[in-house]
């Protein structure tokens, strides 16, 4: 035997919701400083002018306070005004949102969503500023170079009159450089 039901729903009455946003800007930064090490083939300041010539030749750029700066990409590289450091330096920002029914939720969220953007953005940095590390090592290595050959030829010059100047490459690739002074 089977019996019928008759259920009745009244019309549904909708309550407002109300969402609190929260949202703040999470920011990182990385640095990595390597030091320059000159060769004192001329006196200390003489060596740090020549390689400052040298990166300005490249493109770097003359700060007030006596430091040179070149972008490279998302990082900055930056020679100090003493000339014995170079630091390259990234960082990184970015917006974090989140969205709940009360105010002490809607906080606790974006805590967390906090805590992951800025490991996020921290391993992004750590990631750019590897990535460049060798082409600014590189970049500083030859520029060192062509300092060192001003300086050894500026060095002989002063030793007597320079007869000759050889420039060549090693088995290994080194530079090679042989200048005749007469005495």
């Amino acid at each position: 035997m089977s019996r019928g039901y008759r259920v009745r729903m009244g019309a549904p009455s909708w309550r407002p919701v109300t969402y609190h946003d929260a949202a703040k800007q999470v920011e990182t930064a990385d640095a990595i400083e390597m030091d320059v090490g000159v060769l004192e083939i001329l006196p200390e300041a003489e060596m740090t002018a020549l390689l400052r010539e040298e990166l300005a030749a490249a493109g770097w750029s003359k700060g007030q306070d006596g430091s040179m700066t070149r972008n490279s990409g998302a990082v900055e590289v930056t020679l100090s005004p003493d000339g014995r450091t170079v630091t390259a330096r990234a960082a990184a920002s970015r917006q974090v949102t989140s969205r709940a029914t009360s105010e002490a939720q809607a906080a606790s969220r974006l805590e967390e969503a906090g805590k992951r953007a800025e490991r996020d953005l921290a391993e992004e940095v750590a990631r750019r500023l590897g990535a460049q590390e060798g082409e600014i090592r590189g970049e500083l290595q030859a520029a060192l170079q062509k300092v060192y050959v001003q300086a050894l030829r500026q060095k002989a010059a002063s030793m007597g009159q320079i007869e000759s100047v050889h420039e060549g490459r090693g088995e290994g690739g080194e530079l090679e450089l042989t200048i005749k002074v007469r005495v």
